[in-house]
C-alpha cells in the first residue's frame, strides 16, 4: 500500500521490529516471508539492527532463510536444527524437483498445508514425487498442518520416529525376485 508513490512503512523497519519484539518463532516467520518475497535484505537488516540492545534480534536474523516458501516450514525448520537433525531447506533433488527439507541428508521432508495440496492436480503430482524420491533412494514423510500445530515435541517425535524406524526395519530390501526386474531392464 503506498501514498503517491510512497510506501506507507518501510519494510524493513517492519521486520527489524519483529526481530527485536515478537516471540522467536513469529519473528523469523515474518523475516523469512519478507527477505523470500525480496521485501528487504539481510543486509537491509543488519544495518538497522546495531544497536547493543539488538542482539537477540541479530541472533535470530542469523537463523532465517529466505528461500522457505510456507510459515509451516520456519517453526519446523527450527525444532528439528535445535534437536540436532542437520535440516536444509529448499533442496533440489534432480528428478523429484525442489523439497522443503532434507533431513540428514537422506530424508525429504514435506509440510503440506491443505490451501495448495488439495487439487486432484497437486495431489498426484505430490504422490509422483514420492515415487521418484523413493525410485532414488530417499524417503519422503509429509507433515500436516495440524502437526505443526501440535508443536516441537510432536513434530520431533514424529520425524525421529520415521527416522529410527526405517534405519532399523528388517523389512527392508531388494525385492525378493529380481530377475523379473532384470528382465524389464530395470538396474539393481
Amino acid at each position: 500500500m503506498t501514498v503517491e508513490g510512497a510506501p506507507l512503512v518501510i519494510p524493513s523497519e517492519v521486520v527489524a521490529c519483529a526481530l527485536r519484539c515478537l516471540d522467536e518463532l513469529e519473528a523469523i516467520t515474518v523475516a523469512d516471508a519478507a527477505l523470500g518475497r525480496g521485501d528487504t535484505t539481510v543486509e537491509e537488516l543488519r544495518n538497522l539492527l546495531t544497536s547493543r540492545y539488538d542482539a537477540t534480534a541479530r541472533r535470530r536474523l542469523e537463523e532465517v532463510e529466505p528461500r522457505t516458501r510456507s510459515p509451516l516450514e520456519t517453526p519446523v525448520r527450527i525444532w528439528l536444527r535445535r534437536a540436532g537433525f542437520e535440516v536444509e531447506c529448499c533442496v533440489p533433488i534432480e528428478g523429484v524437483g525442489e523439497v522443503d527439507h532434507l533431513i540428514d541428508g537422506w530424508l525429504i521432508l514435506e509440510e503440506d498445508g491443505f490451501e495448495f495440496h488439495r487439487s486432484q492436480e497437486q495431489f498426484l503430482a505430490d504422490r509422483r514425487r514420492v515415487s521418484a524420491a523413493g525410485a532414488l533412494g530417499y524417503p519422503t514423510l509429509r507433515l500436516t498442518y495440524e502437526d505443526v500445530r501440535a508443536g516441537e515435541e510432536h513434530v520431533v517425535r514424529i520425524v525421529s520416529g520415521f527416522m529410527i524406524g526405517l534405519a532399523r526395519s528388517p523389512r527392508i530390501s531388494l525385492p525378493k525376485n529380481v530377475e523379473i526386474l532384470r528382465k524389464r531392464g530395470i538396474q539393481i
